[in-house]
């Protein structure tokens, strides 16, 4: 799972199972699809905040939990929901001012409703966090140079991992199309901001294709190495795990709080 901190936990592609039209509409209305979207999570992020630190010694980073933040939360399947629920609400909130069509205002209502089921059930089921957080990492540098791998397209995306083999979620794609016979260096990108605290290394995944990216390293890469694609060419490894399981589910206590 992403860490809800991470860039792009919902996108345009998420929305557009639930409403196939959402480009459509936004182009004939002027409506911008990510400002809803960053809107969202932003509300929901400051009531995710809320409840943590209302929770108190439910939540095993209570005491850090201001300088912490969010980045130690998850984005579980239902988590992600609501802020496509959100995201959606939002959307159909401004068509519906925007143009006063009932069609539009009832979709607005649909959606909301479906923000606050979503909400309560997030709630009820527990914030999953993880005590050491591997954030999802920058699109990752490459370089080309004459050598002996044919003309084709690669795509390629990171991820950080730790000692237990946790992965972050995957990098945005860095796609390439060879020209001539080269050579393929990878490298993580933004080296400026640094690894963070928990990762032992990183995992590189490629593909000739957008699609079906497999693993091409058998073991971490030590941090601030490249990975350099052989001349054989590219392997068909694991799949990505795309993020770390929840170490703990936060949980409202039913008890009495003293003090």
């Amino acid at each position: 799972m992403a860490l809800f901190t991470d860039a792009d936990i919902v996108t345009l592609d998420d929305l557009l199972p639930y409403e196939s039209s959402l480009v459509q509409v936004s182009s004939t209305h002027n409506i911008d699809v990510e400002t809803k979207i960053s809107l969202a999570t932003s509300v929901i992020g400051d009531k995710l905040m809320l409840w943590l630190l209302n929770v108190r010694a439910s939540d095993p980073q209570w005491l850090n939990r201001r300088l912490l933040g969010l980045s130690t939360v998850v984005v579980s399947p239902t988590l992600q929901k609501w802020v496509c629920f959100e995201s959606l609400s939002r959307f159909f909130a401004e068509a519906y001012n925007v143009q006063l069509n009932t069609r539009f205002q009832g979709k607005w209502t649909e959606y909301k409703q479906a923000a606050d089921d979503a909400a309560e059930i997030v709630f009820m089921s527990g914030i999953g966090v993880v005590y050491n957080p591997l954030p999802k990492p920058p699109m990752p540098f490459t370089s080309v140079q004459t050598g002996t791998t044919l003309p084709q397209a690669l795509f390629i995306q990171t991820a950080w991992v730790d000692k237990f083999g946790n992965e972050s979620a995957l990098s945005p794609v860095n796609g390439l199309v060879l020209q001539q016979p080269s050579t393929v260096s990878v490298a993580m990108g933004d080296g400026s901001i640094g690894p963070p605290a928990a990762a032992i290394g990183w995992n590189v995944y490629a593909s000739p294709s957008s699609d079906n990216l497999t693993r091409q390293n058998n073991v971490a890469l030590a941090i601030n190495t490249t990975w350099t694609l052989p001349a054989s060419g590219l392997i068909t490894g694991s799949e990505p795990i795309n993020g770390q399981p929840p170490d703990v589910y936060v949980i409202l206590s039913h008890q009495i709080q003293r003090g």
